[in-house]
């Protein structure tokens, strides 16, 4: 159910800029199949801990000088 070859030929034809045929591709999305199943099918931690930050800077004249805080 995941994305067809000729789409993954796209995408890194777009992002890496290297063209790879479509039974190369075959063959290694083949291999790491079993990889992408059992990371998928991973037993998870009851809880997983979460840092959220967030900020804003601005530019703000100060001494004569743009600066940011």
């Amino acid at each position: 159910m995941g994305m067809p070859v000729s789409e993954i030929e796209e995408q890194i034809r777009e992002v890496y800029n290297v063209d790879i045929s479509s039974p190369t591709l075959s063959r290694i999305t083949d291999r790491i199949a079993p990889d992408v199943v059992a990371w998928q099918n991973r037993p998870l931690e009851p809880v997983y801990r979460m840092v959220w930050l967030n900020g804003v800077v601005f530019k703000v004249l100060e001494n004569s000088r743009v600066i940011e805080k």
